[in-house]
């Protein structure tokens, strides 16, 4: 049976920071705690989107384009899976009764989205749903970016140039910059600073 492919938004919400909390803290708190994290990523993504995997410190969404209610939901539900993010990780914190290491570094976990519009196809293996094509191929790549190294932001929303198209999001409030990936060419990009926007969330 030929599958067709579906065109939607593909979204990655990647943990910063996560690699240097477990290596550095307690195993058993470090694991804690970003169980409760990612439960809370997934809890405000799965609001609209789809979860399509779980990967280790990051979680794989999309959505059917025509499912989409309007642009202005996605961009909402990047503020709200942001606010939630920060505001568990302080709550973790705050809450710890020791002094471990892992509890003390919570505060330095953030949050960065990758977001891009393309096509993929679905693929049903023993029950389990995947995910397939270039353009997811892409939406992974992106997690290795110079956002960081250029900006110095940790916590960040880096849209394609097709996604925020899509979006009909005017681009002058973001940061442009292109990056390259073997076999995938140059990628124009465009980051929003996510610790801006939290700080505007908890002002309104």
């Amino acid at each position: 049976m030929e599958r067709k492919p579906q065109t939607g938004y593909l979204v990655l919400a990647d943990i910063s920071g996560y690699t240097s909390f477990v290596a550095q803290t307690e195993i058993e708190h470090a694991d804690m705690a970003l169980s409760f994290l990612l439960e809370t990523i997934v809890e405000k993504i799965g609001g609209l989107l789809t979860i399509g995997q779980l990967e280790g410190d990051a979680v794989f969404a999309y959505i059917e384009e025509s499912r989409l209610p309007e642009a202005q939901a996605l961009l909402e539900v990047i503020d709200k899976t942001y606010l939630a993010f920060r505001e568990k990780a302080l709550a973790l914190y705050r809450g710890a009764t020791c002094p471990c290491r892992a509890c003390r570094a919570l505060p330095t976990l953030d949050l960065k989205f990758m977001v891009h519009h393309g096509e993929y196809l679905i693929q049903q293996v023993a029950g389990a749903k995947h995910l397939l094509g270039t353009d997811v191929n892409l939406i992974h790549r992106l997690a290795k970016n110079h956002v960081a190294e250029s900006t110095g932001w940790k916590g960040y929303a880096l849209f394609t140039n097709q996604g925020l198209e899509r979006l009909q999001t005017d681009k002058s409030s973001f940061l442009q910059q292109t990056e390259a990936y073997e076999h995938l060419g140059e990628v124009e990009t465009y980051v929003r600073d996510m610790h801006v926007r939290y700080e505007a969330m908890k002002a309104s």
